[in-house]
């Protein structure tokens, strides 16, 4: 059985990787509980096809990314208040590292996870357009099931994913703390984690996993 320490962000990795391989027409008149478990259902069958490899993961992610999960929100509160202590050049460049940092830290890892299945526990309406479906994940690796609740929230286009919680672990905070720890160790430089974030290009380019934090 695996540690929850490592299973829960391979578990992460799982979600929003179903998250992003998934196309649903008219979202916005999907219920979130069905959004939720269409999208993971067909994601799973689709990593299943041992053709994929690791740069058509990457292809399918970018393609997807922008319509299934809200990257420009996430982004920003990701890099938390040294948003505002960027300027313009080092935030555009900061959403488009981002985005591709997710692609390259994630994408790959998939295919060890296509036999998860979900189970929808509930569905709630949290007020402002935002829902949280509540969920079991089940893997064969590991025999105890896994809570995860997605926080969703109802954009121009339809439902988009914020934030997934494992086991209570917030990924979007966990991600947060992470970055501002790596601004924090270099003096507060911004730069620094994009110098970090700027390796994801080029391991998408080559077909790799990184991640930011080594």
């Amino acid at each position: 059985m695996f540690m929850r320490s490592k299973f829960i962000p391979l578990t992460a990795v799982m979600l929003l990787a179903a998250t992003l391989s998934f196309h649903i027409t008219a979202r916005a008149a999907v219920a979130p509980s069905a959004f939720v478990e269409s999208l993971t259902y067909s994601a799973f069958e689709t990593l299943r096809d041992p053709a994929i490899s690791e740069k058509e993961r990457f292809s399918k992610f970018r393609a997807l990314l922008s319509d299934h999960v809200d990257m420009p929100r996430i982004g920003r509160f990701v890099l938390g208040a040294n948003w505002k202590r960027a300027d313009a050049t080092q935030q555009a460049e900061y959403q488009k590292l981002f985005h591709d940092y997710v692609i390259s830290a994630y994408a790959g890892r998939l295919k060890d996870y296509t036999d998860a299945k979900i189970s929808i526990k509930g569905a709630t309406s949290t007020g402002k357009g935002e829902h949280l479906v509540s969920t079991l994940i089940t893997h064969p690796k590991n025999p105890e099931p896994v809570h995860v609740d997605w926080r969703l929230r109802e954009n121009a286009g339809g439902l988009q994913v914020l934030d997934m919680s494992i086991e209570g672990i917030s990924m979007a905070l966990t991600q947060r703390s992470e970055f501002a720890s790596i601004i924090q160790q270099n003096n507060g430089d911004i730069n620094a984690l994009l110098i970090r974030l700027r390796s994801s290009a080029e391991a998408i380019n080559d077909g790799k996993q990184i991640s930011v934090t080594k």
